[in-house]
């Protein structure tokens, strides 16, 4: 009995040594955890794309998540709030001067790198940079806040599944060649040109994007695969990131902030619109495997603060984004009329109108484009002569689309990022653990605990 029980003591000192030396412990959890960030967007903006988008089916697949919680503001001001909060998020601090890391340089594993040491498997997939803050703040460590390139020297160092957005390259390393790539190619990451055709099994998976000037969003690319690639990229990253161990899915709608601060509302509803075919991507798979998947939809700022000013039109103008507009009024001679019927405000003044006298001068009157940046992204539109005379008619169309709206029931307070109450939307396995009103520290820990991960920020 006593040799029984001495064996036993044994075996039972072998398994709690074994679990000391673990670097993290499984809780219960969700197995397959989803988080979409539409940073940028308020409860204006998303009222207004379900609204506007009638004849688009709106936000039908968000309208199936119930909204569970309310983020509340950050703490503090904070010189970069956007940085602040995706560290807020991913290593449970909110500091600005710094990508997933303190800025005493001390470095905390974010949610992801957690999960990866769990077993799970990872990803991260933006219709943006994944170079920039919010992917960043993942899986990077990086004191270098205003040099994006930097940050890509991390990706070969966090081993996560699935990594897919456009990735900043410095113009030297360009000119030996796809340096990156043949990296990511080494640590036996597969590159494909049509996620499409993606099969399994796919251990990892590397997707780069790189937009021409001009072509941020999703409106405004060329084809339907360069506008469809939120979806096919949330597509293919659940179809390789399916595991016994579960996953960790992080898909961030990179396109949403700038349009909101740009105040350009056409491009703001179709990366909204755009968001919510890509959820209903992660929703099939819900449907398939309830009990054990959550999904979570959160904004960590606001961008541009747009309001309601009454009911939202449903039939809200939605067309070309200010850039291209730019164009077409540069391609071929437009008189005022014709101008303001392009922008669809031609109905909204009435003849003979101080204001429209003003802006005919306005228009009449632009100044000639010296911006070389612009010029270059015009010319991705319409092939104008090296030579041609470009106007800068962009204050006017601002100021005539800024009326358009208005007249609508929509209308951007700012141009600026702001900490704000934004909405938290989930569904499945612990959804009911986000309720409440609470910081994005806070939505960290309740993450954390989603993911069944044990400890706290230090």
């Amino acid at each position: 009995m006593l040799r029984r029980a001495a064996e036993f003591l044994r075996i039972a000192a072998f398994v709690f040594s074994l679990l000391l030396l673990c670097p993290v412990t499984r809780l219960a959890a969700a197995e397959n955890v989803i988080v979409f960030f539409v940073d940028g967007a308020n409860q204006a903006g998303v009222e207004l794309a379900k609204t506007a988008g009638a004849g688009f089916a709106g936000l039908s697949n968000l309208s199936a998540l119930p909204v569970h919680g309310m983020l509340l503001p950050l703490g503090r001001e904070f010189d970069r709030p956007a940085l602040a909060a995706a560290n807020a998020i991913a290593v449970g601090k909110a500091v600005d001067d710094s990508v997933g890391t303190l800025s005493t340089g001390e470095e905390l594993d974010s949610l992801a790198m957690l999960a990866k040491l769990q077993g799970r498997r990872v990803g991260v997939v933006t219709d943006s940079f994944l170079t920039g803050s919010l992917p960043g703040a993942f899986y990077a460590h990086e004191p270098k806040t205003d040099q994006p390139e930097a940050l890509a020297g991390w990706l070969p160092l966090c081993d996560f599944n699935v990594l897919a957005g456009e990735v900043v390259i410095p113009d030297d390393e360009r000119q030996d060649g796809d340096r990156l790539g043949d990296t990511m190619a080494k640590l036996g990451y597969r590159n494909v040109l049509e996620v499409k055709n993606l099969t399994p099994p796919v251990n990892r998976l590397f997707l780069r994007h790189t937009d021409p000037a001009g072509r941020r969003y999703a409106l405004a690319r060329k084809s339907r695969a360069e506008r469809e690639r939120l979806i096919d990229s949330v597509g293919a990253a659940l179809l390789c990131l399916e595991n016994p161990d579960g996953f960790f899915l992080v898909a961030e709608c990179g396109n949403i902030a700038p349009a909101g601060q740009e105040n350009d509302s056409s491009m703001l509803l179709g990366e909204l619109w755009m968001f919510d075919r890509a959820l209903g991507e992660a929703l099939r798979f819900f449907k398939a495997d309830p009990e054990h998947t959550l999904i979570v939809v959160v904004s960590l700022y606001d961008a541009g603060e747009l309001q309601l000013t009454g009911g939202a039109d449903t039939d809200f103008p939605v067309g070309p984004g200010r850039l291209e507009l730019l164009a077409e009024l540069n391609a071929a001679p437009r008189t005022f009329e014709q101008a303001l019927e392009l922008l669809g405000a031609s109905h909204l003044f009435a003849p003979g109108a101080d204001e429209l006298r003003a802006l005919r001068r306005f228009y009449l009157d632009a100044p000639r484009l010296n911006d070389a940046a612009t010029i270059a992204a015009l010319r991705d539109y319409r092939n104008f002569e090296p030579d041609a005379v470009l106007r800068d008619y962009r204050p006017w169309i601002i100021r005539i689309q800024t009326i358009r709206d208005r007249h609508y029931g929509a209308e951007f307070a700012s141009r600026r990022i702001v900490s704000g109450l934004t909405p938290i939307w989930a569904i499945g396995a612990g959804a009911g653990a986000f309720a409440g009103e609470y910081t994005p520290e806070e939505l960290h820990l309740k993450l954390r605990k989603a993911l069944g991960l044990s400890g706290s920020v230090r």
